[in-house]
């Protein structure tokens, strides 16, 4: 690993596969300074969809053998390693030039709120270097894990850099497969935590039933109606009265969360499944907002439930619609968060900078998260 002074330029790659496997998100981001002082600036950013079978394998992960396991970290290293070389040379950017590429891998489970249970993420980190031909920083939640935290969220520490330290309240909500929240309090550090549900479970539903990958702009759970009785049922699952904070996997809420609302009602219409679904993520995010102490500041949404209209329908009667925005207001790509927020991670690793808190893991103590990846040792001869 090299030492690099804070004072010096990094240019770093920004790596994410959310929980749904459909796509990478890249982000080319050029760091200088460090802690709150940084100056960050997304120079570009792409997305690279799965390959269809290797899409279908992720999905099938808890069934997997381990010899499955083994395999296909190889395969998503190489991927990983494919998209990143691919989109560097489509910006024509010198390869000498880069710090290194961040990666988050590609979760294929992670425990529910026992954190000894494990956080798995795949895409060997050696696999990827030597494809790409760069440095890797990755695997950046067993150092919290073995601090005693959740292990997750841990892209708080990027909306502490990005939005902290204004003397505003501000919150940042990524719908992805799930939803992680950041609180930044007026001030002092984030607090954090999943509050449950998003995309997971509605899109389950939409593979099983309407062989589509995803309900494209929430259209189909728009022209649904919530249904209260079914509503009620699943808001007794006891992971929502717990305090902050607090993680969860697709375990819990995708496949097995989309199954149970179907086994409740067996006859209903998906269309009022799916917005049944819609009003339960927004009720859990609200719910938890509360409990951890919100005093109303503004809500920017990332992820792709932000492209959901019924979600943000939802949203705005939860939360209130003047206070939700979406996160382009700030500044930034609300599609590009994700890998932004790795790219500021792998940075903090460089620096051996801090970068999760009790308040947002459960940690017993602060650590820097990360492993090294060195890339091709270049011929000197």
């Amino acid at each position: 690993m090299r030492g690099i002074p804070s004072s010096e330029p990094r240019y770093i790659l920004g790596l994410n596969s959310g929980t749904s496997a459909d796509a990478v998100d890249l982000a080319l981001v050029r760091i200088t300074g460090e802690g709150q002082q940084r100056q960050v600036e997304q120079m570009s950013a792409a997305e690279a969809q799965f390959p269809i079978k290797l899409q279908q394998a992720i999905h099938m992960a808890p069934a997997w053998q381990l010899a499955d396991v083994a395999r296909f970290d190889i395969a998503l290293g190489a991927f990983f390693g494919r998209c990143a070389r691919a989109f560097l040379d489509r910006l024509d950017f010198p390869m000498e030039h880069l710090t290194c590429i961040a990666s988050h891998g590609q979760t294929v489970y992670h425990h529910d709120g026992k954190p000894l249970d494990g956080s798995m993420q795949l895409g060997d980190l050696s696999m990827l270097a030597q494809t790409a031909g760069a440095d890797v920083v990755g695997n950046f939640r067993m150092a919290d894990l073995a601090a005693g935290g959740q292990g997750a969220p841990v892209s708080p520490f990027a909306d502490w850099v990005l939005h902290g330290g204004t003397g505003v309240e501000r919150v940042i909500l990524n719908l992805g497969g799930l939803c992680n929240i950041t609180l930044l309090p007026e001030t002092g550090p984030p607090i954090a935590w999943d509050s449950g549900p998003a995309n997971g479970p509605l899109d389950v539903l939409m593979r099983a039933e309407a062989n589509q990958e995803m309900d494209p702009g929430g259209a189909l759970a728009s022209s649904g109606t919530v249904q209260k009785k079914l509503l009620e049922q699943l808001k007794l699952d006891d992971y929502f009265s717990l305090p902050a904070p607090k993680s969860t996997g697709l375990e819990r809420f995708g496949a097995a969360l989309a199954q149970k609302a179907r086994e409740m009602e067996p006859e209903m219409d998906l269309c009022n499944i799916l917005a049944t679904l819609a009003e339960l993520i927004a009720w859990s995010i609200g719910e938890s907002l509360k409990a951890a102490g919100w005093q109303g500041g503004a809500v920017y949404v990332a992820g792709g439930g932000l492209h959901n209209l019924a979600l943000q329908t939802a949203l705005h009667r939860h939360l209130g619609a003047t206070r939700v925005h979406s996160y382009a207001d700030l500044g930034f790509d609300p599609d590009a968060r994700e890998a932004v927020a790795f790219a500021l991670l792998g940075d903090a690793f460089l620096l051996q900078e801090v970068s999760t808190w009790p308040s947002t893991t459960g940690c017993h103590h602060q650590c820097v998260l990360g492993q090294w990846s060195p890339g091709p040792v270049l011929d000197r001869t």
